[in-house]
């Protein structure tokens, strides 16, 4: 059974008994103060005819001229008065003995009446069937008699069961309508929680960017918001997995064609060497270079990506490193390779310290520093510069080389990518050592940014969390 079918039946049920419930209790009440009423005239009627009738038996024995009336003179006067009714109340006297004196009609009061009168001396009123019966103690003429009438009530008992068969009518129809109504309501309510079933199981099915209408500020509107928060973090952690499987296939394809090419002339000059038997001395150191030119390259591309690999393995050393100090460190080392191409090194940083691992530092900023000489001319000059701005420590590294075209800055970053891989290749690249620095300021809580133009240089802005001034 669906959801919406048990809250219609059990709402429906809870509703006809309470309808019910109230109606039998509007009922009940109501017959009540009909019967009451009913009692209070019969028993009106029974102190009359009680009083009336000892009223008569005065003047009666004034015209006998007696003290007292004997029991049979009792009995005719009795009968002289009430004669023989079928219709009306019924009146019967019993003596003390509880014995039938007179009853002007045949009568069957229950027996507990008068044993009730009999011993407290009071007035009670009994209902059987349609019947009423009133009975009371009366001292007549020296003697205890027990008067019992007896009253048609048919009439309220009628209209109790008229009552009863209309409350049933009205009842059958108020069900129908509340139903009909309930049903409607219960429809229109749950209808949220089906739209919420429907999208649930088109996103359990792979629909991910399936979302559930949102309407209202009840229960169902926040579980409809929850569960498009919870559809939009699967599919978000969905197109990571395969941004990270479609990188990792694009990562390894890179990675064949970058070590087939060098092992493939290592493998046909090796050859050539060993079959050629007269080659003369200026080939073979031609061809002994180019042996060694590649293997070093394989050698620097299996060294990068080992450290790409492991940057975000290895336990890290986090230190309050002073950033001027570790940049006059790193321009040092650094003014080796460009003096080499005869070109101008600037390293330096405002006082401050940064939180950070050294050796990841160093690495950072020599792969940035490799990358800025390899894309200049010689002559150029390179500036490597850092400074404290709030917390944040920015880290620029700019040169007057070949630059990057626009449309190549959002690649760079990428393993193995290089913009110009003929120049790269002749200088000893691998296409490594941007995505080296990426990890290494991911790693740091920092951002990257490049700005670049076609031979107008290149600028690396760098953000780092985690820096503060010097006293």
């Amino acid at each position: 059974m669906k959801l919406w079918q048990k809250v219609f039946l059990y709402t429906l049920i809870l509703v006809m008994l309470a309808v019910s419930m109230t109606s039998i209790l509007l009922l009940k009440n109501s017959f009540s103060f009909a019967l009451n009423q009913k009692k209070q005239s019969v028993y009106s009627e029974h102190e009359f005819l009680v009083t009336s009738f000892k009223s008569m038996m005065i003047t009666e024995r004034l015209k006998e001229n007696a003290i007292v009336l004997e029991e049979k003179k009792m009995k005719k006067f009795m009968e002289n008065t009430f004669g023989k009714n079928t219709e009306g109340s019924g009146i019967l006297f019993k003596n003390a003995q509880n014995e039938q004196v007179y009853a002007n009609r045949d009568m069957d009061p229950p027996e507990e009446l008068t044993e009730a009168v009999r011993s407290t001396g009071k007035s009670y009123m009994q209902v059987e069937g349609n019947r009423l019966y009133t009975a009371s103690s009366e001292s007549m003429e020296g003697r205890t008699y027990y008067v019992v009438t007896e009253n048609d009530i048919s009439d309220v008992m009628e209209i109790h069961e008229n009552m009863l068969w209309q409350i049933q009518v009205i009842s059958m129809v108020c069900a129908m309508v509340i139903a009909l109504i309930l049903l409607v309501v219960v429809k229109m309510l749950l209808h949220p929680l089906k739209k919420i079933n429907e999208g649930t199981r088109a996103i359990a099915q792979g629909s991910y960017q399936k979302r559930i209408p949102e309407r209202g500020k009840d229960e169902l509107s926040e579980l409809a918001c929850n569960m498009n928060c919870m559809a939009e973090a699967v599919e978000t952690n969905v197109r990571a997995l395969e941004h990270v499987a479609e990188d990792r296939k694009h990562f390894i394809d890179n990675l064949s064609h970058e070590m087939k090419t060098p092992l493939t002339s290592i493998l046909g000059f090796s050859d050539l060497l060993q079959i050629k038997k007269d080659i003369t001395e200026e080939r073979r150191i031609e061809y002994a270079g180019i042996i060694k030119a590649e293997a070093t390259r394989m050698r620097t591309l299996s060294g990068k990506l080992m450290e790409l690999i492991t940057v975000g393995e290895t336990n890290l050393d986090w230190q309050q490193e002073d950033m001027q100090k570790l940049f006059l460190e790193i321009g040092t080392s650094l003014k080796v390779i460009t003096e080499k191409r005869k070109m101008e090194l600037v390293c330096e940083s405002e006082p401050g310290t940064l939180r950070a691992d050294r050796e990841l530092m160093k690495s950072l900023l020599y792969n940035l520093v490799d990358n800025a000489v390899k894309a200049s001319v010689e002559g150029g000059c390179i500036q490597v510069t850092g400074r404290f701005v709030g917390e944040q420590f920015q880290i620029r590294v700019s040169d007057q080389g070949v630059g990057i075209p626009q449309e190549e800055i959002e690649k760079i970053t990428q393993a193995f990518y290089m913009v110009d891989k003929v120049r790269g290749r002749a200088n000893g690249g691998a296409g490594l050592g941007l995505a080296l620095c990426q990890e290494i300021v991911s790693l740091h809580q920092g951002t990257m940014k490049f700005e670049s133009r076609s031979g107008e240089g290149t600028q690396v802005l760098i953000s780092m969390k985690g820096g503060r001034e010097c006293d």
